[in-house]
């Protein structure tokens, strides 16, 4: 389901927050295949912000079918994350968190590219 306006929101809590710190990489290879990582990260806005528990990443408002579909694809591939996003009049803001063991995934995950460091 595609969200067109601002205020609508998208919470994908953890399916299985208690699962091993290992992504499916199966899965990861949908996101590199369809573009949707390197899209994300050329869409960021703002440096990213480092929450205690994850991360908060800005990108365009034009990015949200492509952060709706990575929240889809991350959710299956890393189940222990909870994401949510919200479409705002200008932008579109990304929230991952999750348990303490997954920081230092959760920052790799838009650190470890092109995407300005928080």
């Amino acid at each position: 389901m595609t969200l067109s306006k601002p205020g609508d929101a998208v919470e994908r809590p953890a399916a299985s927050p208690n699962a091993d710190i290992a992504c499916d990489t199966s899965i990861a290879v949908t996101l590199r295949e369809e573009g949707v990582h390197e899209r994300l990260l050329r869409s960021v806005v703002r440096p990213i912000e480092t929450l205690p528990d994850g991360v908060r990443v800005t990108f365009t408002a034009a990015s949200w079918d492509a952060v709706n579909r990575y929240i889809d694809v991350e959710s299956q591939c890393c189940p222990f994350l909870d994401l949510a996003a919200e479409l705002r009049p200008e932008t579109v803001v990304l929230t991952v968190t999750g348990r303490p063991e997954s920081q230092e995934l959760i920052r790799r995950i838009f650190t470890s590219s092109r995407a300005p460091d928080g």
